[in-house]
């Protein structure tokens, strides 16, 4: 079974949703509030789906296969706290890289 596939980590499978919107981030009254939080600019938010029922009592297997999943790995966003830049969960090697 190829890395990324349904069953390579407990049998979940993620997938990135890039074109996923959070209109509520944008409006003029959530940004006037993060702005008052100096928060504008250090959140995103991100949407990946899952192939399966979310089960509670699997939460922390699913937890590990998220931060585990090559389709999570690549595309999943911090902001930095050294740098404060955004950049991703990991890379080939293993080490952070800037977005």
């Amino acid at each position: 079974m190829a890395a990324g596939e349904p069953g390579d980590l407990g049998g979940y499978y993620f997938r990135f949703l890039p074109q996923k919107t959070f209109q509520s981030l944008s409006a003029p009254e959530t940004a006037s509030r993060l702005r008052q939080w100096s928060m504008l600019g250090r959140i995103k938010a991100q949407a990946f789906g899952f192939d399966q029922t979310f089960q509670a009592y699997r939460k922390d297997d699913f937890v590990m296969a998220f931060f585990k999943d090559p389709n999570v790995i690549p595309n999943l966003k911090l902001l930095s706290d050294s740098s404060g830049q955004w950049i991703t969960l990991g890379s080939a090697n293993g080490r952070l890289r800037k977005v």
